[in-house]
């Protein structure tokens, strides 16, 4: 049984584990997109949301009750030990003007990212296919053109890839919903079948 043995282990020791959880979260709120297995994923989900959650207490604190502001601050510090994203985080520094990761979130209760699945697993040759038609990923990550090769299976590893991002910010989805909610789609009556 494994009572009071929350989290997956993930094949490292504890002090492997926090450091890869900390790594994970400073790429992501580095780059807003990486790409990893589903299961790191899904244990580093937690983790960075609770970061942004702290960042956010933060910025509510910072004109009234500078201190806790402060605190906040060395909080995520002390959880991330990277000052440059713990700056991007909070809209210091360089990234004063636009805001920091952490206002993009102010009117959103959780969910701040999300998990899309990219293919079943890693094994990436086919039967009978040579390595040069390896099929080919594109997408766009800051700006730049990018691909990713489905990998063949080595050593053993056949973890399921995925795509962890932030979510956009609240009024960018709006503006999206509102665009989509213009376009209404056709619908389809059982009666046009039987006219048909």
């Amino acid at each position: 049984m494994r009572h009071r043995k929350r989290g997956r282990h993930l094949s490292r020791t504890s002090s492997h584990r926090e450091a890869l959880r900390r790594n994970l979260v400073n790429s992501l709120l580095n780059y807003g997109r990486i790409i990893t297995t589903l299961q790191k994923a899904k244990e580093v989900r937690s983790f960075a949301e609770k970061i942004i959650t702290l960042a956010k207490k933060g910025l509510a604190k910072k004109e009234t009750d500078p201190p806790a502001y402060v605190h906040y601050y060395r909080q995520v510090l002390s959880s991330l030990q990277n000052k440059e994203v713990v700056k991007k985080l909070f809209g210091e520094g360089n990234w004063r003007e636009s805001g920091g990761v952490a206002r993009r979130y102010l009117t959103r209760n959780g969910g701040y990212t999300r998990i899309l699945r990219l293919f079943g697993t890693r094994l990436g040759v086919l039967t009978g296919s040579t390595v040069g038609e390896i099929p080919a990923l594109e997408y766009k990550m800051e700006g730049k053109e990018r691909k990713l090769r489905m990998i063949g299976n080595r050593l053993g590893d056949n973890a399921q890839r995925v795509i962890f991002e932030l979510v956009e910010s609240p009024t960018e989805e709006s503006a999206k919903a509102g665009v989509e909610a213009e376009v209404k789609p056709k619908v389809s009556t059982g009666e046009e079948k039987k006219q048909a």
